[in-house]
């Protein structure tokens, strides 16, 4: 296998539906550890497997994963992708709601994991590499053990043991405790780091480093402190076979271990906000910064701890409206647009009255809902008469929202369509096609308006899988909940506003500086702003155990199929709820048992396990 194979690793490419995971074997199989690892080529392609049970996180369809779909920050149109299921409350244990993407794949890689660990000392590498390549596969086991977690809770702990799930004498078995769990993947992480590399060349970006064991680290311990996994009432109950599976009781110091984790990637000294050496000076430009934020590689981008290197084509095409020759099925909800703050640094929406079709506005902000004016805009450096909501907002606002009415430029200037229609029958709205937005909005995250995209060229995406501005974040969030009145709260979580060239949190709320209630507000105001559309907010609203209030009833957008135009005067402009997102209607339904994903009935029944609370 040629070494440029090797490198479309980490493009994804192995990972494509429909395709093998190369070696994929029992132990029992003719090829053996003898035939593997016996020359330093197969060694290295069997590592290059082991990397491939990576989850699809840049894809943005529903179909690979639900955490946009089932999020409140977007809603999708496409029928037939199993989000529309979760969000319905239709999934249960027996259907297929990705299981087999998540549960079957981790413990898959697991097993791939393990194996490579037992055999790579055998290999003609020398001892020095063969050990950062052990540390690598020990780290995506922890890697893929962290997955199983965020959605399952407590899960199996393999150790060593090279399990197959699907051998039919397997057994009974129990789940290992949340606190086992943690303990487990922390220590496998811990010993990883101090093994891995810094960085990698450009060859090899996207492989595990020092810094991607610590921010997987730093996350898993936040997830650990925050209300699902640390006492919850709702989980009480789940008693498996030898006790109590998850907490049962809150325990504060898990948020000084999660402020302590976090904190240690920061002090690494590596990372740092893309335009952080620029931010004081009077002709900082955040736009600019926010730019070479989403759209530079791995190599060149100082805020990218852990990155899966690929196609661009999945995000960017679903982000993109018809007319552009982009699918344009990916919407955001009206929940995400009102989040922004203006460029005073204020939020304007504090808060919804009537099941959400009212928003409460706050009249510091100096937000309006009422009417149009001339406008020009940031980026696009054009002028349009349009709605005031979308007036006056923060940098990241325009770097991130798309909305009915805007030019299409790309190719800097090389391709313009003046007008992009996303109301009924419009050159991008419903129509004939699903492939619109049921918001009425689409996405700009990650669309470089430099490149000229057409339907066989999307370019190239280092996905974040770990950023600085989440470890910052991440940070605050666990200070806030043990010592509020510390002064990194104050301090970090600035520099993502400033960064994003709003003003110092202080400034804009003076009472929230040591007010724990309110500052917790903010905190997370600042993720839904920040890490849109990374795959946080799906896990934030769990973990936080908010998704029953934030994820529950109708999702609201503007009127597209009420309308045949956007003018002024259209009813295009009302708030409304979905039509339809993936064949059903746009008000959800979240219960309690949602917070995890169920086991498979057939591996429950199988090794007569605890299953999930609700399930």
């Amino acid at each position: 296998m040629k070494r440029i194979f090797i490198y479309l690793v980490f493009f994804g490419l192995l990972a494509l539906s429909g395709c093998e995971k190369y070696l994929e074997r029992q132990p029992d199989d003719a090829l053996t550890a003898a035939d593997i690892f016996l020359k330093e080529e197969s060694t290295r392609e069997y590592l290059m497997n082991v990397y491939s049970y990576m989850p699809r996180e840049n894809e943005h369809n529903g179909d690979f994963h639900p955490w946009e779909g089932s999020s409140d920050e977007a809603t999708i149109a496409y029928i037939g992708r199993p989000f529309a299921a979760i969000n319905q409350d239709l999934w249960s244990p027996s259907s297929n709601n990705y299981s087999n993407r998540f549960y079957d794949q981790y413990y898959k890689g697991i097993r791939e994991a393990t194996y490579f660990m037992q055999h790579v000392f055998e290999s003609p590498l020398s001892e020095t590499e063969a050990a950062i390549w052990y540390s690598e596969a020990r780290f995506l086991r922890a890697f893929y053990y962290y997955n199983l977690m965020r959605l399952y809770g407590p899960v199996f702990l393999l150790g060593d043991e090279l399990v197959d799930f699907n051998d039919p004498n397997l057994g009974d078995r129990e789940r290992n405790t949340w606190d086992e769990c943690v303990n487990f993947v922390v220590a496998e992480l811990d010993a990883s780091a101090e093994q891995l590399p810094a960085s990698w060349g450009a060859e090899w970006w996207g492989r595990a480093t020092k810094g991607a064991a610590m921010a997987t680290k730093a996350r898993l311990l936040l997830y650990a402190a925050r209300p699902l996994f640390n006492g919850a009432d709702i989980y009480k109950g789940v008693i498996g076979r030898n006790g109590p599976l998850f907490p049962t009781g809150y325990d504060a110091g898990k948020w000084q271990l999660a402020a302590a984790a976090n904190k240690a990637v920061i002090d690494l000294g590596r990372y740092s906000l893309m335009g952080e050496r620029e931010m004081d000076n009077a002709d900082y430009d955040p736009y600019a910064a926010l730019h070479d934020l989403y759209n530079t590689r791995t190599g060149e981008n100082t805020e990218y701890i852990f990155t899966m290197e690929g196609s661009a084509y999945g995000f960017r095409r679903n982000s993109s409206p018809q007319v552009v020759q982009g699918y344009g099925g990916v919407g955001l909800t009206q929940k995400l647009v009102d989040a922004f703050a203006m460029d005073n640094g204020r939020y304007p929406i504090t808060g919804y009255t009537n099941s959400g079709a009212v928003p409460v506005i706050d009249p510091q902000s100096n937000y309006s809902e009422t009417g149009f004016s001339m406008f020009r805009h940031p980026i696009f450096g054009v002028e349009l008469n349009t709605f005031k909501m979308y007036q006056n907002r923060e940098p990241r606002f325009y770097r991130n929202i798309f909305w009915s009415g805007l030019p299409w430029i790309d190719g800097n200037g090389a391709r313009k369509i003046d007008d992009i229609q996303f109301y009924r029958n419009g050159n991008s709205g419903p129509g004939t096609s699903h492939n619109y937005p049921p918001t009425g909005y689409t996405g700009q995250k990650f669309i470089d308006p430099t490149v000229s995209y057409r339907s066989d060229n999307w370019g190239i995406l280092s996905w974040p899988v770990f950023r600085y501005a989440e470890t910052l974040l991440n940070y605050v969030e666990a200070l806030n909940e043990y010592d509020p009145q510390h002064a990194d709260i104050l301090f970090y979580l600035n520099k993502v506003r400033r960064r994003a060239g709003v003003p110092n949190i202080e400034e804009i709320y003076p009472d929230a500086v040591g007010n724990q209630q309110h500052m917790r507000e903010l905190i997370r105001h600042e993720r839904f702003i920040e890490l849109c559309f990374e795959n946080n907010r799906f896990f934030d609203t769990r973990t936080w155990m908010i998704a029953e209030e934030e994820n529950n009833g109708p999702i609201y957008g503007m009127n597209i199929w009420g309308a045949s135009n956007h003018l002024p005067t259209s009813d295009f402009w009302k708030r409304t709820v979905v039509q339809q997102e993936g064949g059903y209607t746009g008000i959800r339904i979240f219960t309690p048992k949602c917070y995890l994903f169920p086991f498979p009935e057939k591996d429950v029944t199988l090794m007569d396990f605890t299953q999930n609370l609700g399930w």
